[in-house]
């Protein structure tokens, strides 16, 4: 992260909820599996709604950086690709990626709660945080040899 302030912080959590929208999505473009598939396309539209509910309280420290993802973000989803092409499309082999994925958000999301991030949105970002928790839980627990 390049900014070390609030603004940075929450630009940060913005971006790590832009990146974990598209690859969820993306991971929902690899699902064979309908439930699974619906499961990455309603984390992706969590994700939305994370960054969307973060952007006022950006706004406010004079608006965030024009993000659209990060590099890291792009490449995780061509690994995504490299290791589906290479599994065959193995329902493990995406979920894992998906928990992967789920690993970075949250060390983003504990850091910011832990540092620099304005009052006003620390029970917001907690609040995520702890959605986040559940997903990595749901993850975890996912039966991915259905059909």
């Amino acid at each position: 992260m390049g900014e070390r302030n609030e603004r940075g912080v929450l630009n940060h959590l913005i971006e790590t909820c832009k990146d974990a929208e598209r690859g969820f999505r993306h991971l929902a473009q690899h699902a064979t599996n309908p439930a699974l598939k619906s499961l990455f396309l309603d984390l992706a539209s969590q994700r939305a709604r994370f960054s969307a509910e973060l952007l006022p309280h950006a706004q406010r420290l004079g608006g965030p950086r024009e993000a659209d993802g990060t590099t890291a973000g792009a490449l995780h989803r061509t690994w995504i690709d490299l290791r589906a092409a290479l599994s065959r499309n193995d329902q493990t082999a995406v979920v894992r990626e998906a928990e992967r994925g789920e690993q970075f958000s949250l060390g983003v999301f504990k850091d910011a709660i832990e540092g620099l991030l304005p009052p006003t949105v620390r029970d917001v970002v907690a609040s995520q945080y702890a959605e986040l928790q559940q997903t990595t839980i749901r993850l975890r627990a996912l039966d991915t040899s259905g059909p």
